[in-house]
């Protein structure tokens, strides 16, 4: 079976590199939210997508499969991924539950076993798609949120106008204060 690595050095120069350290964020405080706009990509990507071109890849399933490493499989990488916590967590939760109502039901524990992992499967995809949609729903509220305080008026921007009755109101104000609140005969 494949389940340990093998440590051919099949791979090229740049993918044995190590990831570059990333700075950490200088205006951060501690619980703070950290927006997904504020923080770098991951990948170095000098063209967007907007300047590509649909390209058609003629990449086979070999190759694709040697640019794969053990390394992106750590449980460090794993957790990076955005609703991979919720998808498990969902995931696991519906195999323990199924599993252990089919096992009380029926009393046999492959039939209970095989419901429990096809209730991880189906777990783990509501999980996953609960997950990406509030994270889609997010991101639209904070772009809302983002062009609503583009578009808002800034009053500190326009000059403004002084009326000079109010200026002489104020100096006339400031005189009487410099009076003397007592006075002697």
């Amino acid at each position: 079976m494949g389940w340990l690595p093998s440590f051919k050095s099949n791979s090229t120069p740049q993918q044995q590199q190590e990831p570059q350290q990333e700075k950490p964020l200088t205006n951060y405080s501690p619980g703070q939210k950290i927006l997904l706009q504020d923080t770098k990509p991951h990948f170095n990507d000098p063209a967007t997508a907007q300047q590509t071109k649909p390209v058609i890849d003629s990449q086979t399933f070999k190759q694709a499969w040697n640019t794969l490493s053990w390394k992106e499989f750590t449980p460090e990488k794993l957790t990076e991924i955005p609703c991979f916590r919720d998808a498990g967590m969902v995931g696991f939760s519906s195999l323990f539950v199924v599993g252990s109502l089919m096992f009380i039901y029926h009393k046999n524990p492959m039939k209970a076993t095989n419901w429990g992992l096809g209730s991880l499967l189906l777990g783990s995809m509501v999980g996953w798609e609960q997950c990406r949609l509030k994270r889609k729903h997010s991101f639209e509220i904070a772009q809302l949120a983002i062009n609503t305080v583009k578009s808002k008026e800034r009053p500190m921007m326009k000059k403004v106008q002084h009326d000079e009755r109010l200026v002489k109101q104020w100096e006339a104000k400031s005189e009487k204060e410099n009076k003397s609140w007592y006075k002697f005969w």
